[in-house]
């Protein structure tokens, strides 16, 4: 045989340098349409069941006799309830992605991108983290975030987090 011919018996060979540089213990994090992906789908989700959660507290606050204005607020209410009642997306965004990313390591969006949170050494995020990285999404302009050259949000790099295809 010569030289220039490949020997079809022979182990198979890469370019190393093709490879993109990762740093050792540092998970490869997803790529930002991943991310916004994750992001649309969970906000879905949040939207479907913040809506019925306003229209179950809505029919239970007329069918007990509270009047309704032309803006849709009880006019018999206290205007903390209807402050309250305006804000109900805050805890159920907090149990879903705490109950979800500690049990399971991820939300629905997730899951269906085939993503995980996990922690900087690539294992399972701690309770901690996932509650600092629920709390750290209310941060004003935090959705923003992810437009640095990492596409790390605020939630993430503050738990110390990472998101990564699995």
């Amino acid at each position: 045989m010569s030289q220039l011919q490949e020997n079809p018996f022979s182990s198979p060979t890469f370019d190393a340098q093709a490879m993109p540089e990762v740093k050792p213990g540092t998970p490869t994090p997803a790529r930002k349409m991943l991310r916004f992906a994750n992001f649309f789908i969970d906000s879905i989700i949040l939207n479907i069941m913040t809506f019925g959660v306003g229209i179950v507290i809505g029919v239970m606050l007329v069918s007990s006799g509270h009047e309704i204005d032309a803006q849709g607020n009880f006019v018999d209410l206290p205007l903390w309830v209807n402050l309250a009642i305006n804000f109900v997306h805050i805890p159920i965004t907090l149990v879903y992605y705490i109950m979800l990313e500690a049990t399971l390591g991820r939300t629905l969006g997730k899951l269906i991108t085939g993503t995980r949170v996990v922690n900087a050494e690539g294992g399972e995020a701690t309770m901690g983290q996932v509650v600092g990285r629920s709390f750290a999404r209310f941060i004003p302009f935090e959705v923003f975030s992810f437009l640095g050259q990492t596409g790390r949000g605020w939630h993430d790099s503050l738990s110390k987090t990472y998101v990564v295809k699995t």
